[in-house]
Order: structure tokens, then sequence, then C-alpha cells
């Protein structure tokens, strides 16, 4: 059970009601949590998560190497349960999902590869120049930059789920795609 209960959905401010689409559409539990924070605040926030959902640049499979990486360095359960979701979604195979958590990269392809090892060293503080060269010579700095702030993201996340103490969704998230006209 989480160590602090959710807003009261009813008292929160029109403009995070409308952020989240409540009471139109689910909101996940840390979304939720996270309207506790003063609307300052609060807006930034909700506004990076947004952006490392919707607006990266990153293909989405290496993205969900960098997430799954990230969740599993940080033993975020709750990340975790979303992401091997969304990871399957894209055609990750339980074994290649499996191989990411345990570490073993034998059959990623060069790219993939270098975003794990790069997620590796930043997330346990030991970036060494060759993996940072590699990365950058094969993203480039705007890329590397990006990876660098889903990472950090992503470890807040897991930070915060587990001080919270917040229990898993129900139903994990399948993907971030928005649904076409006809699938709504």
């Amino acid at each position: 059970m989480s160590r602090m209960p959710f807003p009261d959905m009813e008292a929160l401010s029109a403009e995070k009601k409308a952020a989240v689409g409540w009471p139109e559409r689910p909101v996940l539990n840390i979304t939720r949590m996270a309207l506790h924070a003063p609307d300052s605040l609060w807006r930034g926030h909700f506004a990076l998560k947004q952006a490392a959902v919707k607006s990266t640049t990153i293909d989405e499979r290496l993205r969900e190497i960098l997430i799954l990486r990230t969740a599993c360095l940080a033993k975020s359960d709750y990340e975790l349960h979303h992401h091997i979701s969304i990871s399957a979604n894209l055609g990750f195979s339980p074994e290649k999902q499996q191989a990411l958590l345990a570490g073993d990269y034998a059959g990623l392809t060069e790219e993939e590869r270098t975003v794990a090892e790069f997620t590796d060293r930043v997330a346990q503080f030991q970036m060494d120049d060759a993996t940072f060269a590699r990365a950058r010579a094969l993203f480039g700095e705007p890329l590397v930059m990006e990876m660098l702030i889903l990472i950090a993201s992503y470890w807040g996340t897991a930070m915060s789920t587990h001080a919270l103490g917040l229990e898993c969704d129900v139903e994990p998230v399948r993907s971030w795609a928005e649904p076409e006209p006809e699938d709504v």
C-alpha cells in the first residue's frame, strides 16, 4: 500500500484535471500521485514526463532498451511492469527481455548494445571515455543528451515509486502511440 493517499481528483485545479484528461481517461498511479505537487513545480515535472513519452527522437525500440536497463538497475518493479508490456508490443521476445534484464547483450545489434552499455554506465556512475565516444559517434550530441535526460527521468520515477511504496497499476501500458481514430 502506498505511503500517501492519492489526491482527491475532484479537489484538483481545472488545469491539472484537463492536463491528465480526468475523468475521461484513466490516470497512471505515478501521474496521480504527482498531482500532489504544487502547481508551479508540477507543470515542469508533467511537461518533462510528457516529452519523455511523446517528443523523443530516439528510435522507440532503443528507448525501450534504455528504459528497461534503467528500471532493472533501479530495481523498479513499477517501471518494469509497464515497460515489459510496452517492449513486448514493440516485438521484443521474452528471451530478449530476459537477456536485457540480465545484462546479456550478445544478441543485440551494435546500436542496441551501445544504448544498453551507455545506460548501464550512466546509471551506475561509471561512464568511461570509450563508451561515451562510441555513443556520440553512433548517435551524435543531441541524441546523447536525449538519452541522458531519459535515463535521469526514468531513474527519478523509480526513486519516487520506491519512496512512495507505489503499487503497480492494474493494467500495464501497452503502447505510448496515440490510437488511430478507428481504434477509439
